[in-house]
């Protein structure tokens, strides 16, 4: 019961949640290969943190690319796989914000990430809501 209170009908646009959840894809998609694309270039100018990122920023658009094709496909492990590792970046995205702000006095980059977890925490609602409605839809077919 408890599941269900935090499900979505549908995308903040009015659109499915299919469509919702390829949207977030296809964002997620994009802001990883900028990323990508930024942080070989921090890499490349000799900051240390950039290769870091490039590490993480591959790893991402893996999980995107999974999630593509849990999408495409239906394939809901594929899908929940997205949605627990994007869980796990914004527990991570909260820590980073708070030592920010605490250790550098940096404020306001403190609550740039706070206001990206946000956002990927209505991307993960959209996406577990579509994952839930395929199993829904693959618990007739069990029995």
């Amino acid at each position: 019961m408890a599941d269900k209170k935090l499900l979505l009908k549908t995308c903040c646009c009015g659109c499915s949640l299919r469509i919702g959840s390829l949207i977030v894809a296809i964002l997620s998609l994009i802001l990883g290969l900028i990323g990508l694309g930024l942080s070989i270039f921090a890499g490349l100018n000799g900051l240390a943190g950039g290769w870091l990122n490039v590490a993480i920023n591959i790893v991402n658009i893996i999980l995107v690319a999974l999630l593509i094709h849990g999408i495409k496909k239906e394939q809901n492990r594929f899908v929940l796989a997205w949605v627990w590792t994007t869980m796990v970046t914004i527990i991570l995205t909260v820590f980073l914000g708070i030592f920010v702000i605490l250790l550098s006095s940096l404020v306001m980059e403190g609550v740039i990430f706070f206001a990206v977890a946000i956002i990927q925490t209505y991307f993960i609602l959209v996406v577990r809501s579509y994952s839930a409605s395929l199993q829904s839809l693959e618990l007739p077919m069990s029995h």
